[in-house]
């Protein structure tokens, strides 16, 4: 019995299609939705969301945002979405030691120091599960 999922970024609509089952990356897990779910509204995390279809598993790397799940429409309102397949493990790996070597002497830098480690260890756990 399949849902739909749509992925809205602020520029566009990403994904709009049918599936059997998703897995998104929340801010303290992943959380698996089916048909029937009850209603929610979660905080994203930066990882990967999987749907699973008929004809496999397609993967993509969920940019933090908010998911809401309502009468089997899952909702995902995020900065990226992008296919799994795109990443390229060396960037991201390069893109994590960047954020490592960021400076954080003050609380701001400190807040978006931890936010881009973050976001890059989504990253590369994304490339390298979709390899």
């Amino acid at each position: 019995m399949p849902i739909r999922c749509v992925v809205v970024t602020p520029e566009r609509t990403e994904l709009d299609r049918v599936v059997d089952s998703i897995i998104l990356p929340m801010y303290d897990g992943e959380l698996g939705i089916r048909r029937g779910r009850a209603a929610m509204i979660g905080r994203l995390g930066y990882g990967q969301m999987r749907l699973h279809t008929e004809a496999g598993i397609e993967s993509f790397f969920i940019d933090g945002g908010f998911a809401q799940v309502d009468q089997d429409v899952v909702s995902v309102l995020t900065s990226r979405a992008l296919p799994a397949g795109s990443l390229d493990v060396d960037q991201v790996e390069s893109e994590l030691a960047e954020a490592l070597a960021a400076p954080s002497s003050s609380p701001e830098q400190q807040r978006l120091k931890a936010a881009s480690v973050m976001r890059a260890r989504g990253m590369l756990r994304t490339a390298i599960r979709h390899q």
